[in-house]
């Protein structure tokens, strides 16, 4: 069963990577075809990876894994089948079609619900379980929390997409055209070993300062999270390397835990790929998405700067680390990095010349692989690593392209029953126009409706929900939709449901709450990145940059370092009670007086304390010299 499920898996996966790549250049069919193709793969290729974890093992879990996988494997091929033949007449006839077409309909959405369970848990299952059951029974419930009546030829038409990029079918368009070929972009930096040269360039790196091997986790697992955009698997991913040397090297179980988890989280914020939430905001702003991730590019620099300077007073009480022993392999950094850059360059210009993310997926992974060949053989990559990578990133593009579907079945029950207006219309009436209540109640909500699932999963839900009533108070789109997405990464960190921490805490060793209790000590830095944008918008727009934005941003920085110290007791040195109490006045206080205020003699106040803490401590350092 196994070795069946390893051939076809490369058999399928094969055949769908080069669909698509022809696809690029070639138009084969209509729309509805060409995404029921994609979801149909995508759904196989996603029962052959259940499969292929399957070990035979007597448990009731790998027993499930088994059945589940069989039955969607048959339920998707069938269903599939019948509507690729049959799209140009359903596309014609739906919602009236026959009983046959609902069948198959039924069949895709069981499908795609069984393997969202036994790939992303039960959580997000149930979510989409309970959606559906909602839009086709929800008339049935008491009037308060009743829908509208659709019949039944209505539900399953809209929620398995029959006839039109709806339902399952809804994100489609930006699984298949967008960001699966730029994922199999990231999956060949692992097959082309430029993954590898980042963890050595993260050594490099943390080796300057005190506490480096933390840093070189931070940098190491940021540059993997920019190029995969996914923060659980990044922390499987770079977890394994970074949590056991950080424990190694003075830090505890939680610490460790807490450190890869918040870099890999952050991530998500960083081109090229910023996370499937970011490409997510520009289908729902209309926009490309080279603009979401330029209005990105400042907050994910303040969230990491944050971080850093976190570590930085987290580490100020610890030995200088062993790490330091580490010999850094420059000629593997020299001969790697090179093809990673110029594939990187050529991505990133494609699209800001508004290129398809498609487009520069497959020239940057074509790229990367041409140059790997012109290094010494040491550092070259064999076909066996390049079809290993190619896997990497298929893995990854079928995880998010199965999120994607889910998304899809609570998505349009939300629209179709209009629930997610509703939801949205409540929180415009409670805050009554009140921008600070609604930022308010929009990150309670936010953190409650991403507790559990993937960050895209909960960003679509808060940008249905939450978002709308956001825009009501004041808030431009996109500021309203970068604030939601912040917000639905930081859910994906809050107990009692907490993926990445669990993820984290099983690596580690460390227990569940004391490595929340650390991410959240090193996230509170970082908290307040959504309400700078929000309150300064021009951040989001740095061709546009402000000298107000300006101050703004060095209000952030000096407020960042204070807020750190009161936290950790220390900066650079440990800090006395009341030095940390000074500074818990003079640094995030008046960050958010000033946010409310611009006013810019509060915001001067953590500037000054600031430059009076560094003159002290050149006093004091030259004072020791003396001595």
């Amino acid at each position: 069963m196994t070795r069946l499920s390893h051939w076809l898996l490369w058999t399928v996966g094969g055949l769908l990577l080069t669909y698509h790549m022809v696809t690029l250049w070639v138009s084969l069919h209509g729309a509805m075809k060409h995404y029921t193709i994609h979801l149909t793969a995508v759904l196989i290729l996603g029962a052959l990876l259940i499969l292929k974890n399957y070990s035979g093992e007597k448990s009731l879990s790998k027993t499930i894994d088994l059945v589940a996988s069989l039955i969607s494997l048959v339920l998707a091929t069938g269903a599939g089948v019948f509507l690729y033949t049959n799209a140009e007449t359903l596309e014609i006839t739906q919602p009236f079609v026959t009983d046959e077409a609902l069948i198959a309909g039924a069949c895709l959405i069981t499908a795609v619900v069984l393997i969202t369970w036994r790939m992303w848990g039960a959580t997000i299952a149930f979510v989409c379980l309970i959606s559906a059951a909602y839009m086709t029974f929800g008339h049935l419930l008491p009037e308060s929390l009743a829908s509208r009546q659709q019949p039944l030829n209505v539900a399953i038409s809209f929620l398995s997409g029959i006839g039109g990029p709806r339902g399952v079918l809804n994100y489609m368009p930006l699984s298949a055209d967008m960001i699966f070929l730029l994922l199999v972009y990231g999956g060949l930096l692992h097959g082309t070993r430029v993954i590898d040269t980042f963890g050595e360039l993260g050594q490099a790196i943390g080796l300057i300062v005190k506490g480096g091997v933390a840093y070189s986790a931070v940098v190491a697992s940021t540059l993997i999270g920019m190029v995969t955009g996914q923060a659980i698997s990044n922390i499987a991913l770079s977890g394994v390397m970074t949590i056991p040397t950080m424990k190694k090297n003075g830090f505890t179980a939680n610490e460790a835990g807490a450190i890869e988890v918040m870099a890999s989280t952050g991530s998500q914020l960083l081109p090229p790929i910023m996370g499937l939430g970011a490409f997510l905001m520009a289908v729902i702003l209309g926009v490309s998405y080279i603009e979401v991730v330029i209005a990105g590019l400042i907050p994910g620099l303040l969230y990491m700067f944050a971080i850093g300077i976190a570590l930085y007073s987290l580490v100020g009480h610890k030995p200088r680390a062993a790490s330091e022993k580490y010999t850094i392999n420059w000629h593997k950094i020299g001969w790697t990095l090179p093809s990673f850059i110029l594939s990187f360059i050529v991505l990133i210009t494609l699209l800001v010349l508004r290129y398809s993310p498609a487009m520069a997926g497959f020239w940057g992974g074509s790229l990367v692989v041409l140059l790997s060949f012109f290094r010494p053989a040491e550092y070259r990559p064999n076909i066996k690593e390049l079809l290993q990578g190619c896997l990497t990133g298929l893995e990854t593009a079928i995880q998010l392209t199965v999120v994607l579907a889910a998304i899809g079945l609570v998505v349009q029950t939300l629209t179709t029953t209009g629930l997610g207006v509703s939801a949205g219309h409540l929180i415009s009436v409670y805050t009554d126009g009140n921008i600070i209540i609604a930022l308010m109640i929009g990150m309670a909500v936010s953190l409650v409706v991403g507790m559990g699932l993937p960050t895209p999963a909960a960003y679509a839900l808060i940008a249905i929900i939450v978002v709308p009533g956001l825009i009501d108070a004041g808030l431009s789109p996109m500021a309203a939709n970068m604030y939601g997405f912040y917000f639905a990464i930081f859910s994906a960190l809050t107990p009692p449901v907490a993926v990445g921490i669990l993820v984290a805490a099983r690596i580690s060793g460390g227990s569940f709450m004391g490595s929340a209790l650390e991410a959240a000590k090193l996230g509170s830095c970082a908290l307040l990145v959504p309400f700078v944008f929000v309150s300064i918008p021009s951040v989001l727009d740095p061709a546009n940059m402000t000298a107000t934005a300006a101050f703004g941003l060095v209000v952030f920085l000096c407020a960042s370092v204070l807020t750190a110290g009161v936290i950790y007791g220390a900066i650079g040195q440990p800090l006395s009670a009341r030095e940390r109490c000074i500074y818990g006045l003079t640094g995030p206080l008046p960050l958010i007086l000033y946010l409310l205020t611009h006013n810019v003699w509060v915001g001067l106040i953590p500037i000054i304390t600031i430059m009076v803490r560094v003159l002290l401590m050149r006093r004091k350092k030259v004072a020791s010299a003396v001595n």
